[in-house]
C-alpha cells in the first residue's frame, strides 16, 4: 500500500489500516521529518512494515501495489490540482483512493478511473467522520445511507 501525505488525514489512514490488518504501508511525503514520525509510529506501535520514501517530483507506484491513497488536502477545492504521481504506474486494479470531498471526482481519481483503477472518493471518510461524531456527543448511531444522501444534497450533488 502507497499513502501520499502524514499529516492529520494520512495518519488517521495509516493507523485504521494497520489496525485492520495491512501489513506493508509506503509513505510518500514531502517533509522527510514529517513522514518520519508517522514511520516511528507505524513501526513501533503498530509493527508494520513501513517504508518512507521523501517526495520530490512526480513518484511512480511500485508495480506490486494494491492500494494508492492521496491523504493530502491537494486537490482539494482545486479540480485540476494534480497530485505528483506518474499516471502511467497507476495499473488496473489497483483501488486508488482519496480523502478530498470537494470536489468528489479529483483530478487525481479520474486519471486513476481512465487507467483502469476502481476509484473511491473522499465522501465515505466524510460520512463516517460525521457517524464518529455524532455516536460521541449523543450516543446515537445514525445510518450511514442517510447522511450520505444528505451530504450529497448538501453538497448539489
Amino acid at each position: 500500500m502507497v499513502l501520499f501525505g502524514a499529516g492529520g488525514a494520512a495518519r488517521a489512514i495509516a493507523v485504521e489500516l494497520g489496525l485492520a490488518g495491512t501489513k506493508q504501508i509506503t509513505v510518500v511525503n514531502r517533509s522527510e521529518s514529517r513522514g518520519a514520525e508517522l514511520l516511528g509510529l507505524l513501526r513501533d506501535k503498530l509493527k508494520l512494515d513501513a517504508a518512507l520514501v521523501a517526495w520530490s517530483g512526480e513518484y511512480a507506484i511500485p508495480a506490486a501495489t494494491d492500494i494508492v491513497i492521496n491523504g493530502t488536502s491537494i486537490g482539494l477545492y482545486a479540480p485540476e490540482a494534480r497530485l505528483a504521481v506518474a499516471v502511467n504506474s497507476l495499473q488496473p486494479g489497483m483501488v486508488v483512493a482519496d480523502v478530498v470531498f470537494s470536489p468528489v471526482r479529483t483530478r487525481f481519481l479520474d486519471d486513476a478511473a481512465a487507467r483502469g483503477c476502481r476509484a473511491i472518493d473522499g465522501l465515505g471518510m466524510l460520512v463516517n467522520q460525521g457517524i464518529l461524531g455524532v455516536q460521541y456527543w449523543t450516543g446515537i448511531t445514525p445510518d450511514a445511507a442517510v447522511m450520505h444522501r444528505a451530504l450529497e444534497s448538501a453538497m448539489g450533488l
